[in-house]
Protein backbone atom coordinates (compact mmCIF):
# COMPACT_ATOMS: atom_id res chain seq x y z
CA UNK A 1 0.00 0.00 0.00
CA UNK A 2 1.21 3.48 -0.84
CA UNK A 3 1.42 5.97 2.05
CA UNK A 4 2.53 9.61 1.91
CA UNK A 5 2.83 12.44 4.43
CA UNK A 6 2.00 15.81 2.94
CA UNK A 7 1.29 19.50 3.57
CA UNK A 8 -1.92 20.64 5.25
CA UNK A 9 -2.99 23.08 2.53
CA UNK A 10 -3.03 20.27 -0.03
CA UNK A 11 -5.43 18.35 2.20
CA UNK A 12 -7.71 21.36 2.58
CA UNK A 13 -7.78 21.87 -1.19
CA UNK A 14 -8.55 18.19 -1.73
CA UNK A 15 -11.62 18.14 0.52
CA UNK A 16 -12.94 21.48 -0.72
CA UNK A 17 -12.68 20.30 -4.33
CA UNK A 18 -15.05 17.32 -4.00
CA UNK A 19 -17.71 17.79 -6.65
CA UNK A 20 -20.15 15.10 -5.53
CA UNK A 21 -23.13 15.75 -3.33
CA UNK A 22 -22.55 13.03 -0.73
CA UNK A 23 -20.27 14.50 1.92
CA UNK A 24 -20.32 14.01 5.68
CA UNK A 25 -18.47 14.54 8.94
CA UNK A 26 -19.20 12.15 11.77
CA UNK A 27 -18.04 12.03 15.39
CA UNK A 28 -17.82 8.94 17.59
CA UNK A 29 -17.22 8.73 21.35
CA UNK A 30 -15.80 5.31 22.07
CA UNK A 31 -16.25 3.37 25.28
CA UNK A 32 -13.36 1.46 26.82
CA UNK A 33 -12.73 -1.88 25.04
CA UNK A 34 -15.91 -1.58 22.95
CA UNK A 35 -15.34 -2.00 19.20
CA UNK A 36 -17.24 0.03 16.59
CA UNK A 37 -17.47 -0.55 12.83
CA UNK A 38 -17.11 2.20 10.24
CA UNK A 39 -17.82 1.70 6.52
CA UNK A 40 -18.01 3.85 3.44
CA UNK A 41 -21.32 4.87 1.87
CA UNK A 42 -23.16 2.03 0.05
CA UNK A 43 -20.95 -0.62 1.67
CA UNK A 44 -20.50 -3.46 0.66
CA UNK A 45 -21.02 -1.71 -2.67
CA UNK A 46 -18.55 0.85 -4.00
CA UNK A 47 -18.66 4.34 -2.54
CA UNK A 48 -20.28 6.92 -4.86
CA UNK A 49 -17.79 8.68 -7.13
CA UNK A 50 -17.16 12.26 -6.02
CA UNK A 51 -18.15 11.61 -2.43
CA UNK A 52 -16.23 12.10 0.80
CA UNK A 53 -16.66 11.53 4.50
CA UNK A 54 -14.57 12.36 7.56
CA UNK A 55 -14.71 10.53 10.88
CA UNK A 56 -13.30 11.72 14.21
CA UNK A 57 -13.05 9.18 17.00
CA UNK A 58 -12.49 10.07 20.63
CA UNK A 59 -11.50 7.61 23.35
CA UNK A 60 -12.02 8.03 27.10
CA UNK A 61 -9.29 9.76 29.09
CA UNK A 62 -6.04 7.76 29.35
CA UNK A 63 -6.97 5.57 26.37
CA UNK A 64 -5.67 5.23 22.82
CA UNK A 65 -7.56 4.10 19.73
CA UNK A 66 -6.55 1.05 17.73
CA UNK A 67 -7.79 1.17 14.14
CA UNK A 68 -7.88 -1.65 11.59
CA UNK A 69 -9.13 -0.95 8.05
CA UNK A 70 -9.52 -2.84 4.81
CA UNK A 71 -9.29 -0.44 1.86
CA UNK A 72 -10.17 -1.86 -1.56
CA UNK A 73 -9.54 0.01 -4.82
CA UNK A 74 -10.33 -1.17 -8.39
CA UNK A 75 -8.18 -0.87 -10.40
CA UNK A 76 -5.43 -1.04 -7.76
CA UNK A 77 -3.60 2.16 -8.65
CA UNK A 78 -3.25 5.70 -7.33
CA UNK A 79 -6.04 7.48 -9.16
CA UNK A 80 -9.07 9.35 -7.82
CA UNK A 81 -9.83 7.43 -4.60
CA UNK A 82 -7.96 8.14 -1.36
CA UNK A 83 -7.96 7.27 2.34
CA UNK A 84 -6.60 9.66 4.98
CA UNK A 85 -5.58 8.88 8.58
CA UNK A 86 -4.53 11.35 11.29
CA UNK A 87 -3.15 9.69 14.39
CA UNK A 88 -3.53 13.05 16.16
CA UNK A 89 -7.26 13.26 15.41
CA UNK A 90 -6.94 16.29 13.12
CA UNK A 91 -9.90 16.57 10.73
CA UNK A 92 -7.80 18.77 8.42
CA UNK A 93 -5.21 15.96 8.23
CA UNK A 94 -2.21 18.25 8.65
CA UNK A 95 0.80 15.92 8.82
CA UNK A 96 -1.63 13.07 8.22
CA UNK A 97 -1.16 9.94 6.12
CA UNK A 98 -2.59 9.32 2.66
CA UNK A 99 -3.30 5.89 1.16
CA UNK A 100 -4.27 5.24 -2.46
CA UNK A 101 -3.59 1.54 -2.99
CA UNK A 102 -5.43 -1.59 -1.84
CA UNK A 103 -4.43 -3.08 1.48
CA UNK A 104 -4.92 -3.66 5.19
CA UNK A 105 -4.15 -0.76 7.53
CA UNK A 106 -3.47 -1.01 11.27
CA UNK A 107 -2.83 2.24 13.12
CA UNK A 108 -2.91 3.44 16.73
CA UNK A 109 -3.72 6.98 17.78
CA UNK A 110 -0.94 9.03 19.32
CA UNK A 111 -3.28 10.25 22.02
CA UNK A 112 -7.00 10.26 22.79
CA UNK A 113 -8.34 11.03 19.29
CA UNK A 114 -7.96 9.67 15.77
CA UNK A 115 -9.41 10.83 12.45
CA UNK A 116 -9.90 9.07 9.12
CA UNK A 117 -11.55 10.01 5.86
CA UNK A 118 -12.18 8.72 2.36
CA UNK A 119 -12.21 11.05 -0.60
CA UNK A 120 -13.18 10.61 -4.25
CA UNK A 121 -11.80 13.44 -6.35
CA UNK A 122 -14.06 13.09 -9.38
CA UNK A 123 -17.73 12.30 -9.95
CA UNK A 124 -16.79 10.96 -13.42
CA UNK A 125 -14.12 8.58 -12.14
CA UNK A 126 -14.28 4.96 -13.30
CA UNK A 127 -12.18 3.87 -10.35
CA UNK A 128 -14.14 2.23 -7.56
CA UNK A 129 -13.36 1.90 -3.84
CA UNK A 130 -14.85 0.80 -0.55
CA UNK A 131 -13.73 0.99 3.05
CA UNK A 132 -14.41 -1.15 6.12
CA UNK A 133 -12.84 -0.33 9.51
CA UNK A 134 -13.03 -1.40 13.11
CA UNK A 135 -11.91 0.85 15.98
CA UNK A 136 -11.54 0.10 19.67
CA UNK A 137 -10.35 2.20 22.63
CA UNK A 138 -7.75 0.53 24.83
CA UNK A 139 -6.31 1.75 28.16
CA UNK A 140 -2.93 3.39 27.67
CA UNK A 141 0.09 3.15 29.91
CA UNK A 142 0.67 6.38 31.82
CA UNK A 143 3.07 8.79 30.18
CA UNK A 144 4.55 12.21 30.91
CA UNK A 145 7.26 14.65 29.95
CA UNK A 146 7.19 14.07 26.21
CA UNK A 147 8.32 16.58 23.58
CA UNK A 148 8.00 16.00 19.86
CA UNK A 149 10.25 18.76 18.51
CA UNK A 150 13.81 17.67 19.46
CA UNK A 151 12.00 35.05 25.35
CA UNK A 152 12.88 34.51 28.78
CA UNK A 153 15.42 37.35 29.19
CA UNK A 154 18.10 36.95 26.50
CA UNK A 155 16.72 33.53 25.69
CA UNK A 156 15.72 32.10 22.32
CA UNK A 157 12.37 31.17 20.87
CA UNK A 158 11.36 27.60 21.54
CA UNK A 159 10.35 25.18 18.82
CA UNK A 160 6.61 25.01 18.41
CA UNK A 161 5.20 22.68 21.10
CA UNK A 162 8.69 21.91 22.40
CA UNK A 163 7.31 22.32 25.94
CA UNK A 164 3.75 20.92 25.87
CA UNK A 165 3.39 21.15 29.66
CA UNK A 166 3.76 24.96 29.56
CA UNK A 167 0.79 27.06 30.68
CA UNK A 168 0.13 30.78 30.37
CA UNK A 169 -2.13 32.23 33.06
CA UNK A 170 -4.49 35.04 32.12
CA UNK A 171 -6.27 37.33 34.55
CA UNK A 172 -9.70 38.09 33.09
CA UNK A 173 -9.75 41.33 35.08
CA UNK A 174 -6.59 42.53 33.27
CA UNK A 175 -5.70 43.45 29.69
CA UNK A 176 -2.40 41.53 29.87
CA UNK A 177 -2.23 38.45 27.58
CA UNK A 178 -0.64 36.49 30.46
CA UNK A 179 0.58 37.55 33.91
CA UNK A 180 2.27 34.33 35.08
CA UNK A 181 3.29 30.89 33.92
CA UNK A 182 2.43 27.41 35.10
CA UNK A 183 3.07 23.73 34.39
CA UNK A 184 0.65 20.87 33.73
CA UNK A 185 1.13 17.98 36.18
CA UNK A 186 -2.11 16.04 35.56
CA UNK A 187 -5.25 16.37 33.45
CA UNK A 188 -6.90 18.56 36.11
CA UNK A 189 -3.98 20.26 37.92
CA UNK A 190 -1.46 22.99 37.10
CA UNK A 191 1.37 24.02 39.42
CA UNK A 192 2.34 27.69 39.66
CA UNK A 193 3.72 30.20 42.18
CA UNK A 194 1.61 31.27 45.16
CA UNK A 195 2.59 34.90 44.61
CA UNK A 196 0.80 34.66 41.24
CA UNK A 197 -2.47 33.45 42.77
CA UNK A 198 -2.25 36.01 45.58
CA UNK A 199 -2.22 38.63 42.84
CA UNK A 200 -5.53 37.23 41.52
CA UNK A 201 -7.13 35.11 44.26
CA UNK A 202 -10.51 34.61 42.56
CA UNK A 203 -10.43 31.28 40.69
CA UNK A 204 -13.24 32.21 38.28
CA UNK A 205 -11.17 35.15 37.02
CA UNK A 206 -8.25 32.95 35.99
CA UNK A 207 -7.84 31.29 32.60
CA UNK A 208 -5.19 28.70 31.74
CA UNK A 209 -3.88 28.82 28.17
CA UNK A 210 -2.49 25.45 27.05
CA UNK A 211 -1.02 24.26 23.74
CA UNK A 212 0.04 27.83 22.88
CA UNK A 213 3.21 29.15 21.28
CA UNK A 214 2.51 32.56 19.72
CA UNK A 215 0.08 34.59 21.82
CA UNK A 216 -0.40 37.20 19.09
CA UNK A 217 -2.52 34.90 16.90
CA UNK A 218 -5.52 32.75 17.71
CA UNK A 219 -5.00 30.28 14.85
CA UNK A 220 -1.29 29.46 15.14
CA UNK A 221 -1.73 26.24 17.15
CA UNK A 222 -4.26 23.49 16.45
CA UNK A 223 -3.75 22.24 20.02
CA UNK A 224 -4.45 25.52 21.80
CA UNK A 225 -7.23 25.49 24.39
CA UNK A 226 -8.44 27.61 27.29
CA UNK A 227 -9.46 26.16 30.66
CA UNK A 228 -11.36 27.88 33.42
CA UNK A 229 -9.98 27.43 36.93
CA UNK A 230 -12.28 25.74 39.44
CA UNK A 231 -10.16 26.18 42.58
CA UNK A 232 -6.87 27.63 43.84
CA UNK A 233 -4.85 25.73 46.45
CA UNK A 234 -2.06 27.87 47.92
CA UNK A 235 0.54 26.28 50.13
CA UNK A 236 -0.59 27.00 53.70
CA UNK A 237 2.89 28.18 54.75
CA UNK A 238 3.37 30.67 51.91
CA UNK A 239 5.15 33.70 53.36
CA UNK A 240 6.60 36.94 52.02
CA UNK A 241 9.89 37.87 53.70
CA UNK A 242 12.34 40.72 53.25
CA UNK A 243 14.69 38.50 51.24
CA UNK A 244 12.03 36.75 49.13
CA UNK A 245 9.01 34.46 49.16
CA UNK A 246 8.98 31.13 51.00
CA UNK A 247 6.82 28.10 50.12
CA UNK A 248 5.96 29.94 46.92
CA UNK A 249 3.84 27.24 45.30
CA UNK A 250 0.17 26.76 44.41
CA UNK A 251 -2.03 24.30 42.56
CA UNK A 252 -4.78 25.26 40.14
CA UNK A 253 -7.59 22.80 39.48
CA UNK A 254 -9.19 23.19 36.05
CA UNK A 255 -12.95 23.06 35.64
CA UNK A 256 -12.63 20.46 32.87
CA UNK A 257 -10.01 17.85 32.07
CA UNK A 258 -7.20 18.78 29.68
CA UNK A 259 -6.86 16.56 26.62
CA UNK A 260 -3.38 15.29 25.76
CA UNK A 261 -1.85 15.96 22.35
CA UNK A 262 1.48 16.90 20.80
CA UNK A 263 0.94 20.39 22.21
CA UNK A 264 -0.61 19.61 25.61
CA UNK A 265 1.02 17.14 28.02
CA UNK A 266 1.82 16.61 31.70
CA UNK A 267 5.38 17.03 32.86
CA UNK A 268 7.01 14.28 34.93
CA UNK A 269 7.57 14.83 38.65
CA UNK A 270 10.93 13.68 40.13
CA UNK A 271 9.27 11.28 42.57
CA UNK A 272 11.93 8.59 42.22
CA UNK A 273 14.68 11.18 42.69
CA UNK A 274 13.12 12.99 45.63
CA UNK A 275 16.39 12.79 47.65
CA UNK A 276 18.53 14.33 44.90
CA UNK A 277 19.84 17.88 45.31
CA UNK A 278 20.03 18.28 41.51
CA UNK A 279 23.14 20.47 41.86
CA UNK A 280 25.09 21.56 38.77
CA UNK A 281 22.53 20.33 36.29
CA UNK A 282 21.69 22.09 33.03
CA UNK A 283 18.01 23.03 33.17
CA UNK A 284 15.58 24.93 30.94
CA UNK A 285 13.34 27.78 31.98
CA UNK A 286 10.48 28.92 29.73
CA UNK A 287 8.01 31.78 29.59
CA UNK A 288 6.28 34.59 27.73
CA UNK A 289 7.69 37.23 30.08
CA UNK A 290 9.70 40.33 29.28
CA UNK A 291 12.83 39.98 27.16
CA UNK A 292 14.82 42.03 29.66
CA UNK A 293 14.29 44.08 32.81
CA UNK A 294 11.37 46.48 32.13
CA UNK A 295 11.50 45.47 28.44
CA UNK A 296 8.67 44.37 26.15
CA UNK A 297 6.98 41.01 26.69
CA UNK A 298 7.41 38.21 24.16
CA UNK A 299 4.54 36.97 22.01
CA UNK A 300 6.31 33.66 21.41
CA UNK A 301 7.39 31.21 24.09
CA UNK A 302 11.04 31.71 25.03
CA UNK A 303 13.57 29.41 26.68
CA UNK A 304 16.98 29.66 28.30
CA UNK A 305 19.40 27.06 29.64
CA UNK A 306 20.79 27.68 33.12
CA UNK A 307 22.87 25.82 35.70
CA UNK A 308 21.56 24.75 39.10
CA UNK A 309 23.71 25.57 42.13
CA UNK A 310 24.32 24.03 45.53
CA UNK A 311 22.32 25.99 48.08
CA UNK A 312 25.46 26.82 50.10
CA UNK A 313 27.12 28.33 47.03
CA UNK A 314 23.93 30.18 46.16
CA UNK A 315 23.77 31.74 49.65
CA UNK A 316 27.31 33.07 49.28
CA UNK A 317 26.85 34.45 45.76
CA UNK A 318 23.31 35.77 46.29
CA UNK A 319 24.23 37.22 49.70
CA UNK A 320 20.89 36.19 51.13
CA UNK A 321 19.25 33.35 53.01
CA UNK A 322 18.27 30.41 50.82
CA UNK A 323 16.19 27.64 52.38
CA UNK A 324 16.42 23.89 51.69
CA UNK A 325 13.05 24.13 49.89
CA UNK A 326 14.49 26.49 47.28
CA UNK A 327 16.55 25.81 44.15
CA UNK A 328 18.92 28.36 42.61
CA UNK A 329 19.65 28.72 38.89
CA UNK A 330 22.71 30.50 37.55
CA UNK A 331 23.55 32.14 34.23
CA UNK A 332 26.88 30.32 33.93
CA UNK A 333 27.43 31.52 30.34
CA UNK A 334 27.30 35.18 31.32
CA UNK A 335 24.87 35.97 28.52
CA UNK A 336 22.22 37.47 30.78
CA UNK A 337 19.88 34.49 30.46
CA UNK A 338 17.29 34.58 33.19
CA UNK A 339 13.61 34.48 34.03
CA UNK A 340 12.04 37.92 34.04
CA UNK A 341 8.78 39.79 34.71
CA UNK A 342 5.67 37.67 34.00
CA UNK A 343 7.73 34.43 33.90
CA UNK A 344 6.84 33.75 37.56
CA UNK A 345 5.16 30.43 38.22
CA UNK A 346 6.74 28.87 35.15
CA UNK A 347 8.89 25.72 35.17
CA UNK A 348 12.50 24.83 35.82
CA UNK A 349 12.89 21.72 33.66
CA UNK A 350 15.44 18.91 33.65
CA UNK A 351 15.69 16.82 30.47
CA UNK A 352 16.55 13.27 31.39
CA UNK A 353 16.09 9.93 29.63
CA UNK A 354 14.19 11.65 26.79
CA UNK A 355 11.67 13.04 29.26
CA UNK A 356 11.12 16.36 30.98
CA UNK A 357 11.03 16.59 34.78
CA UNK A 358 9.82 19.55 36.83
CA UNK A 359 12.53 20.57 39.31
CA UNK A 360 11.31 24.03 40.27
CA UNK A 361 8.76 26.82 40.03
CA UNK A 362 10.13 30.25 39.11
CA UNK A 363 9.80 32.43 42.21
CA UNK A 364 12.00 35.55 42.40
CA UNK A 365 15.32 37.18 41.57
CA UNK A 366 17.00 40.54 41.30
CA UNK A 367 17.11 42.74 38.18
CA UNK A 368 16.70 40.10 35.48
CA UNK A 369 18.84 39.71 32.41
CA UNK A 370 22.12 40.56 34.18
CA UNK A 371 25.22 38.53 33.19
CA UNK A 372 25.92 35.73 35.69
CA UNK A 373 22.64 36.43 37.47
CA UNK A 374 20.96 34.09 39.95
CA UNK A 375 17.31 33.16 40.14
CA UNK A 376 15.56 31.59 43.14
CA UNK A 377 12.93 28.93 42.54
CA UNK A 378 10.65 26.74 44.63
CA UNK A 379 12.15 23.23 44.85
CA UNK A 380 9.50 20.72 43.73
CA UNK A 381 10.90 17.73 45.65
CA UNK A 382 10.22 19.58 48.92
CA UNK A 383 6.50 19.70 48.11
CA UNK A 384 5.76 16.31 46.56
CA UNK A 385 3.86 15.06 49.63
CA UNK A 386 1.78 18.23 49.77
CA UNK A 387 0.99 18.02 46.04
CA UNK A 388 0.14 14.32 46.32
CA UNK A 389 -2.75 15.08 48.68
CA UNK A 390 -4.56 16.84 45.88
CA UNK A 391 -3.21 15.35 42.65
CA UNK A 392 -2.70 11.79 43.89
CA UNK A 393 -3.06 8.93 41.44
CA UNK A 394 -3.62 11.26 38.49
CA UNK A 395 0.15 11.80 38.26
CA UNK A 396 2.22 9.49 36.09
CA UNK A 397 5.42 8.34 37.84
CA UNK A 398 8.34 7.65 35.51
Amino acid sequence: MFCLRFLSFLVAIAFSAVSGQQQCTRHYNLLSNQAINITSLNFPGALPSGSSCRFRLKAPSNHVIQLSCRYEVYPDTCGSEFLFVSRDGDLQFRDGERYCRMGQISRSSNFQTLALAYYSSSAQSRQRARLSCQAVARPAACDCGWSYPNRVANGVETAKHEYPSMVGLRDLASTLPIFCGGTIVSDRFIVTAAHCTVRQPVASRLLALVGEHDLSTASESIYAAQHRILSIINHPAYTVTSSGDLNDIALLQTATAMEWSRGVAPICLPVRQSDSAFSYQNVDITGWGTLGFAAAKSNTLQKATLLTLENSVCRQQYNSSISASQLCTYDSSGRGQDSCQYDSGGPVILRQRERMYLLGVISYGRACGQPYGIGVNTRITSYLNWMWRYVGGAVCVR
